[in-house]
């Protein structure tokens, strides 16, 4: 055979092969763009994009929505405008099968940015997503109520949630939870926000004893408050770990001075107000808290003692 011949056979075997390979991705590319366009709108209809939320408000609903799918949040960076921020969990079902999440929180001008992913998964994030997208957005339907509500009061229309007893709430902020209302890991220096809030809707006057207000631990100890002066020094004199770095670069004056501008200093609730505050308490495991309100014209005491989920 001459290589003229051999040429003209090479050059006729390419154009069968170019032909066959042609024929087979006609084929297969349209069944891959069908696959991956099946695949991709039921993923993207969870985003979460343009949130009509406060940055404060999409922490708040991020935090709140991962716990409310049963995860333990394990660390905590707030978003700020401009800097977005994670929030990370675990959860584990029945003692095994141990889960972790991540969620990043980004702050625009448009609203909020939130972005929940199962970690370790690239396949398989289609629950993990609506179920997170669930819990968000019941977070946001109680935003939404909080600012409504807020709204007719200002307005000057009567509160339809109104009781006619005293109400007392009070809520630790147990681990990470601080860092919404601080932006300070307070829990790595052995310091327990509670936030306390009090309304009275009757036409009586009584006096509040911030001071006198206890926790029950666990082992049935009374434990009283502790100043924003040594809880600050609690939190700055605190350190990371095996590193060994301190847990805020911040001083503790700075500290103590964010501690004490949200610290409850109300002496007494008047007919139709409500106080709201915060105590700090040494770290540890507590059950419930006592709270007691003396009306100021009778001076009789009533107590309050509120158990404590967690």
């Amino acid at each position: 055979m001459s290589n003229s011949d051999r040429s003209a056979r090479r050059a006729d075997e390419d154009a069968r092969r170019r032909s066959f390979e042609w024929r087979w991705l006609r084929f297969f590319l349209p069944a891959v763009t069908l696959m991956l366009s099946s695949c991709n709108p039921p993923v993207r209809q969870f985003d979460l994009k343009d949130q009509p939320l406060s940055c404060d408000e999409a922490n708040r609903a991020s935090y709140d929505a991962l716990r409310g799918m049963g995860f333990r949040i394990t660390s905590f960076e707030p978003a700020v405008a401009g800097r977005p921020g994670t929030l990370k969990g675990t959860s584990s079902e029945g003692g095994k099968n141990e889960r972790s999440a991540t969620v990043i929180i980004e702050c625009t001008a448009k609203g909020a940015n939130v972005t929940a992913s199962e970690d370790g998964k690239w396949l398989g994030q289609l629950d993990f997503k609506h179920a997170y997208f669930l819990s968000f957005t019941a977070q946001l339907a109680l935003v939404n109520a909080q600012r409504e509500r807020a709204a007719r009061l200002a307005a000057g229309e009567p509160d339809t949630q109104k009781r006619s007893d005293l109400q007392v709430v009070v809520e630790p902020l147990s681990g990470q939870a601080a860092k919404l209302d601080f932006d300070l890991d307070l829990a790595a220096g052995g310091v327990l926000p509670i936030r306390i809030a009090i309304r009275n809707p009757t036409d009586r006057t009584y006096r509040i004893e911030a001071d006198q207000i206890r926790l029950t631990r666990s082992d049935r100890e009374r434990v009283e408050p502790i100043s924003p002066d040594a809880a600050a020094a609690r939190v700055a004199s605190a350190r990371v770990g095996e590193s060994g770095a301190p847990v805020t670069t911040l001083s503790q004056q700075v500290i103590a001075d964010r501690l004490r501008a949200q610290l409850l200093t109300a002496e007494e609730v008047r007919p139709g107000g409500d106080v709201k505050g915060f105590l700090f308490f040494p770290g540890g495991n507590y059950t419930r808290a006592r709270v007691v309100l003396t009306e100021k014209e009778s001076d009789e005491s009533e107590g309050f003692v509120v158990e404590f989920n967690d």
